[in-house]
């Protein structure tokens, strides 16, 4: 049964879902999360009789999960309220948060379905660097590589086996240069950057530094680098099913490092739409300000500041309400590197 649910608001945020008497008693409940991943900070039950229950669920969801069944303690089960603390991960959208009860006497329902493979990328062409482990929650680490691997002109960095945050990524050279590709950026296991092209010039690598962390709740992140020898095809980056989506419109970032404004219109012929997602192509960008005008009231700020990666895109942004109709999307952005970003912005 359903108990009722949730949508997170803002950095930090603290919900109740009311329950009662009338809904009857439950020895079982369940947490489901939608639209966008989620850090769960605390989550306290306070039954009939004012006693609570706090099972410890403190947690990273990744949208579309779900916690395992949680078994309430023998002895009051008629449920008054359930308490949360919350926030969206940063770069997301606003997360739903589902509670679900199993009655007393009710069959218990089956487990979720495991979830899917990570996606794999084609390796094809390019020769392994090195890998390294991220221990504990920040961490430095160092791949040496040296004259005897030969030269390169591109690189790729791939994360598996848990969520990461790459905090800053530099590449030393022979000649004791240096790059820095500007990658921050939240990595999903098994998701890996664009291809980087290393700048004209001296490209024997001496060795790359990375500083990141695990996030809570996962595992070990494991970090490889790729690079692609000179001379050789390096394969595209992946690119997102777009499927069941409609293209509202397309800018381009003019300018290197200084900000860039543009605005897509839309107007009432496009139809009404509940969420949208920004695609960026061609080169690196960081997001300032985005301001999304509906048909009616003030111009809306979700929060998608963050740095975006070449042939990359947010996650589903739910739009406040109901569907909606737009008017307007407004950008703030700049370049991050040599080229010119493509951003399209996506509606469903």
């Amino acid at each position: 049964m359903l108990l009722g649910e949730r949508e997170v608001n803002g950095r930090v945020d603290h919900d109740r879902i009311e329950v009662g008497r009338n809904e009857g008693k439950f020895n079982k409940l369940t947490i489901v999360v939608e639209n966008s991943d989620l850090e769960l900070i605390s989550f306290k039950i306070v039954f009939g009789d004012r006693t609570e229950y706090d099972p410890r669920t403190s947690h990273f969801f990744k949208e579309g999960q779900r916690t395992r069944v949680i078994d309430l303690p023998p002895g009051e089960h008629v449920i008054r309220y359930v308490d949360f603390v919350y926030k969206n991960l940063p770069g997301g959208g606003r997360a739903r948060v589902a509670v679900w009860a199993n009655k007393i006497g009710d069959a218990t329902p089956p487990p979720p379905p495991p979830p899917p493979a990570p996606v794999q990328w084609d390796n094809r062409g390019w020769t392994l660097l090195g890998t390294r482990e991220v221990n504990g929650s920040v961490d430095h680490d160092r791949i040496e590589v040296g004259r005897i691997e030969g030269r390169f002109d591109k690189l790729t960095v791939v994360v598996e086996n848990s969520d990461l945050e790459l905090m800053s990524f530099k590449v030393v050279f022979a000649d004791r240069t240096e790059y820095d590709p500007r990658t921050s950026h939240y990595f999903k296991e098994g998701q890996r950057t664009r291809v980087i092209d290393l700048p004209p010039g001296e490209h024997v690598i001496r060795y790359i530094d990375f500083v990141y962390r695990n996030l809570p709740g996962g595992g070990r992140a494991k970090v490889a680098v790729w690079a692609n020898k000179i001379g050789e095809a390096a394969r595209p980056a992946e690119s997102w099913e777009a499927r069941g989506w409609k293209l509202l419109g397309e800018t381009v970032v003019n300018g290197h490092g200084r900000e860039d404004d543009d605005k897509i219109r839309v107007g009432r012929y496009e139809g009404r739409f509940s969420k949208m997602n920004i695609v960026v192509l061609d080169n690196d960008l960081e997001m300032i300000d985005l301001a999304v005008k509906f048909e009616h009231g003030e111009p809306w700020h979700p929060d998608v500041k963050a740095i975006y990666n070449a042939d990359t895109r947010n996650r589903s942004i739910d739009f406040p309400g109901d569907e909606r109709r737009i008017k307007w999307i407004e950008f703030r952005y700049r370049n991050i590197g040599r080229g010119k970003a493509k951003v399209q912005v996506w509606a469903k």
